[in-house]
């Protein structure tokens, strides 16, 4: 009697124990809505409600807040407003890490080096060199404030050499066209209208920067609700079988989302490698990404993580 007694008190404190584990799963999935540069996944998931056929099953709402900052949305994780950020750049995903932001990568979003641009009118700047004591906008804290310092470090220039303001993408392009600035950092749709307003591209980040996108999430999240993560990886491949499966379909949704023409669309869209599958040469990528932002003041030395080790989480390998 009593090896029974002992035997149910086991099985009952086991029981206990895995239930405690299982977190119950949340009312509402907070995802980031980020459609630029040409974000075509996002913009195809959200306009076929993806992610409401599979999470409405399960009773779980979704929500999409429009954050395309890197920095806000790691703030947005930090303070537990999201549950994944869906585009976020690689460079502010290790900023937060180092940070001590509990932030982990899921996937791979996009890799993207073509598509981030230094862009100027036809009368503007002719080379990098020429860039000192110019007038320089764009989102900082950003893929693009990368490929500013690494375009300015491989003249011998540093951002101290020029006067360097912090502007969304579209406030910088229509500066840019007024004249009110020298360059603009742009990617995407913007980088589009400076070309057609008779702009030019100075560089682009191919051959500068390896920009790793990725799709990250709260390590909260993660470990407490493993399946939704599966979940949410499932329907971001479902996102990317539509695109695959109906092309002309998925541009023309993308095309109507960023308000451009379907030729615009198509020269974009090979700029960029939406594999979501983490890969080594993604983890050195992201090394050389963090050493680059030691090297250039963006990160001190001591705060350095281990990519593979602090910020990847396993399932990122996995993400077919």
């Amino acid at each position: 009697m009593k090896s029974f007694t002992r035997l149910a008190l086991a099985a009952a404190f086991v029981a206990g124990t895995l239930s405690s584990a299982l977190a119950a799963d949340p009312e509402t999935l907070r995802v980031t809505y980020v459609t630029a540069p040409f974000n075509v996944p996002s913009i195809v998931e959200k306009h076929e409600g993806i992610l409401e056929a599979d999470f409405g099953a399960r009773g779980i709402k979704i929500e999409r807040p429009e954050i395309t900052s890197g920095a806000k949305q790691t703030e947005a994780i930090a303070a537990g407003a999201i549950d994944v950020a869906s585009v976020l750049g690689g460079a502010s995903a290790i900023l937060a890490k180092a940070n001590g932001v509990d932030v982990r990568i899921i996937a791979v979003y996009s890799r993207s080096p073509k598509a981030f641009a230094l862009m100027t009118r036809a009368d503007g700047p002719a080379t990098l060199a020429d860039l000192k004591g110019k007038k320089i906008a764009g989102p900082k804290g950003t893929t693009l404030h990368q490929l500013l310092a690494a375009a300015l470090a491989s003249t011998g220039l540093t951002i101290n050499d020029v006067d360097y303001i912090n502007m969304d993408l579209p406030a910088a392009r229509a500066a840019l066209i007024s004249g009110d600035i020298d360059v603009a950092t742009l990617a995407g749709n913007n980088a589009i209208a400076v070309e057609k307003a008779g702009g030019k591209t100075l560089v682009t980040g191919d051959g500068l920067i390896h920009p790793t996108t990725v799709i990250a999430a709260s390590g909260t999240f993660i470990d407490a609700h493993p399946d939704l993560v599966d979940a949410y990886l499932a329907a971001h491949r479902t996102s990317l079988d539509f695109m695959a499966e109906r092309p002309d379909e998925a541009l023309k949704i993308a095309a109507d989302e960023q308000k451009i023409s379907i030729d615009d669309a198509k020269a974009q869209l090979p700029l960029y490698d939406f594999t979501p599958t983490l890969t080594d040469a993604d983890i050195a990528n992201l090394q050389a990404d963090q050493t680059f932002m030691i090297d250039n003041g963006m990160l001190p030395k001591d705060r350095a993580i281990d990519i593979r080790k602090d910020l990847v989480a396993p399932v990122a390998f996995a993400a077919k």
